[in-house]
């Protein structure tokens, strides 16, 4: 039902934070006829001769014509969640997580507890408060305390936001009223940013936690603010390149926790492969907690946000194994099965394939690791490839003629290369009917490197192309964030990667939903973008390589252990298949996989060498 509100919401709700919280708790006050409050939520009662009545009024209307029947505290956390402004979102990462993830998480972290009347309990990225509201209920309906009590012993929350520290303290304040708990409460929330536990500022009350579970903020390095990014640099799992935010969110929590303490987290599983997680993979391998770990792989927890997650728990003890389940479809059994991998089998460098782990380590034990058996190439970046990759609508001896809204642009076709998206290669389409046109402002110089042209030359020997370029000056100012300030000149390509190629190539997509086409090319002027490629000077030993990529081996290898997307797609970006074993053949073998052509008898006989 709620889905039917929120387009109205975001045509009609006013812009005042303040204004937006008295409208959700009248409009759940008068849902739930509750009608004794405290001094707390009285100012945010809207009565009828009150000036933001009128606001009040739209809302209510439009929720009797879609004939609402009631509004529960569920339905305010997704209200809460839904009124967080874009630009907040992008950089504080808060999103809702679902009841059921909430309900699971604490139930695995609190139900062995023993002494929940003296439980310390924290979210420490807790948005309006979705984690604390059930932490409390659990302990009330076990315990009877009075949520009095609860709120002041027991409940503790951090975010940097004031609105979600405000919100938090409406719903654990709603929680209570509705269930007849009429007081004014006392409450452990603090605004701060997390990241600062390391600083000599920190408020101590917020330390020695016995369960800290929640949902780690989810922005990427290249959004975070700089401030943000700097403090990371704090804590030791982040000290492997450009880190995402929810990575230091373990170690914070880890060294938070009191000794028998316990973390339960929905969050990203990425850390398990990514190069930026090496660290934060050594801090669990050096310190051997007990750690499990709940894999939903492809499986998308978050409507309308393309991310990939686990629950993740974690208690300080030590043991001789990682705990891992895969839950694709996100059951959550209560007894889950889980495989258990001996730390010293985990390596934190080469990233963890833990879902089928033992197939995957034969398969990686054999010969030697693609990526030292062959060099791999991603393809170029201009970072505007709609600017300079296009397909003519026609051409003459001299140009290629490129249509871009209503406009025909003549391109010199000396200045042109050929190009392929190799993403585009596992389809039924040949080579040649994915061959494209790149603008390529560059001269190969007699040592092989790739040389800008200069300015004056393109405009005097392309004037059409130069001409052309300059038509999206604006457009190509705008790359980087506009911080084009480093390029050696504004029509120079975003990065200078793959400029230069070997002249024998396998391309093939960066992600896949079936076992691989690959096509072999021997031609050094192709260029390629967006997928990768394989390249090298031995066209025999490409062949041989081509074979053991399309076959059901390898592409049952990244099924097993690859980044899964919707759709059955499957990630072939380095850090999934770099480990994958190529076998060392003899001659005589690599003659007979050569003359093999039929795929079931190739699979067939590569069999052998994996068993």
């Amino acid at each position: 039902m709620l889905q039917l509100i929120f387009p109205f919401l975001k045509r009609n709700l006013p812009q005042d934070p303040f204004l937006i919280n008295r409208i959700f708790v009248s409009i759940y006050l008068i849902y739930n006829k509750v009608e004794a409050y405290n001094q707390f939520i009285e100012r945010y009662v809207i009565s009828e001769t009150d000036k933001d009545y009128e606001e009040l009024g739209k809302v209510l209307a439009f929720l009797d014509k879609q004939n609402v029947k009631m509004i529960n505290l569920e339905d305010m956390i997704k209200l809460f969640e839904f009124v967080i402004s874009p630009s907040d979102r992008i950089v504080t990462g808060a999103i809702y997580t679902p009841k059921k993830i909430r309900k699971y998480i604490l139930d695995a972290c609190l139900r062995k507890n023993t002494d929940l009347l003296q439980i310390r309990v924290a979210d420490i990225a807790c948005g309006c408060g979705g984690f604390l509201m059930d932490a409390a209920r659990m302990i009330h309906r076990t315990t009877k305390m009075p949520y009095r009590d609860i709120f002041k012993r027991c409940i503790y929350g951090i975010d940097i936001q004031n609105y979600s520290i405000e919100r938090c303290q409406i719903l654990l304040n709603l929680l209570a009223l509705t269930e007849g708990e009429v007081v004014d409460f006392e409450f452990n929330l603090l605004c701060a940013d997390t990241l600062d536990f390391k600083s000599d500022e920190w408020n101590s009350n917020f330390d020695h936690f016995d369960v800290i579970v929640g949902n780690p903020p989810y922005v990427c390095g290249r959004n975070m603010e700089d401030d943000t990014r700097l403090k990371t640099k704090w804590y030791e799992v982040c000290d492997s390149g450009s880190t995402d935010l929810y990575i230091p969110f373990f170690q914070i929590a880890v060294e938070m926790l009191n000794d028998e303490g316990k973390i339960g987290y929905i969050t990203m599983n990425s850390f398990l492969k990514s190069l930026n997680a090496r660290k934060l993979r050594a801090f669990f391998v050096d310190n051997q907690f007990d750690i499990h770990i709940v894999d939903f792989r492809g499986y998308q927890v978050f409507k309308g946000k393309s991310t990939y997650t686990c629950l993740f728990f974690l208690e300080k003890e030590k043991s001789k194994a990682l705990h891992y389940s895969c839950d694709e479809q996100v059951k959550l059994a209560k007894r889950m099965h889980y495989e258990d991998i001996p730390w010293n089998l985990l390596d934190a460098e080469k990233g963890w394939n833990l879902n089928q782990n033992k197939v995957a380590n034969k398969i990686e034990s054999v010969g030697t690791p693609l990526f030292e058996f062959c060099q791999t190439r991603h393809g170029i970046a201009t970072l505007s490839n709609k600017t300079y990759i296009f397909l003519p609508n026609k051409e003459d001896d001299k140009y290629y003629y490129l249509e871009k809204e209503d406009v025909s642009y003549p391109i010199e076709k000396t200045l042109c290369k050929d190009i392929v998206n190799s993403n585009k290669l596992n389809s039924e389409k040949a080579l040649v009917d994915l061959v494209h046109k790149a603008i390529f402002p560059y001269v190969i110089d007699k040592s092989g490197k790739a040389v800008l042209i200069k300015e004056e030359v393109i405009q005097a020997k392309y004037p059409c192309a130069y001409s052309y370029l300059q038509s999206q000056r604006e457009t190509l100012d705008k790359r980087d964030k506009g911080k084009v300030g480093d390029y050696p000149a504004w029509y120079a390509y975003g990065r200078t990667q793959s400029l230069v190629m070997p002249a024998i190539k396998i391309f093939f997509p960066k992600i896949a939903n079936k076992p691989l086409n690959c096509v072999i090319v021997e031609n050094s002027n192709l260029l390629l973008y967006n997928g990768m490629a394989f390249v090298g000077d031995d066209m025999r030993k490409m062949k041989i390589l081509q074979k053991v990529l399309e076959s059901d081996i390898f592409w049952n290898y990244v099924v097993a252990n690859s980044k899964p997307y919707t759709s059955g797609y499957y990630s072939l970006n380095g850090s999934n298949i770099k480990n994958f074993g190529v076998p060392k053949f003899t001659k005589a073998e690599e003659e007979e996989l050569l003359r093999l052509e039929d795929k079931g008898a190739v699979n067939q006989w590569l069999s052998s060498f994996y068993e």
